[in-house]
């Protein structure tokens, strides 16, 4: 499964999610409902740069 970066302006970092994967807990990853995972500005594939990424609010 391919992860989807953006940047969450709330707590200004990257995060990551994978659109149809569905959590221990249930949850499932849509376009609809989008589960964010925090993730490093490491993680980012070399041909991706903070600044390209899409800016999201992640609801706490």
């Amino acid at each position: 499964m391919d992860r989807i970066y953006a940047w969450d302006d709330r707590e200004e970092r990257v995060v990551y999610r994978i659109s149809g994967h569905i959590f221990d807990d249930g949850r499932e990853d849509s376009d609809v409902s989008p589960v964010w995972i925090p993730a490093n500005e490491a993680d980012l594939p070399d041909e991706i740069n903070v600044e390209d990424l899409q800016k999201v609010t992640v609801k706490k």
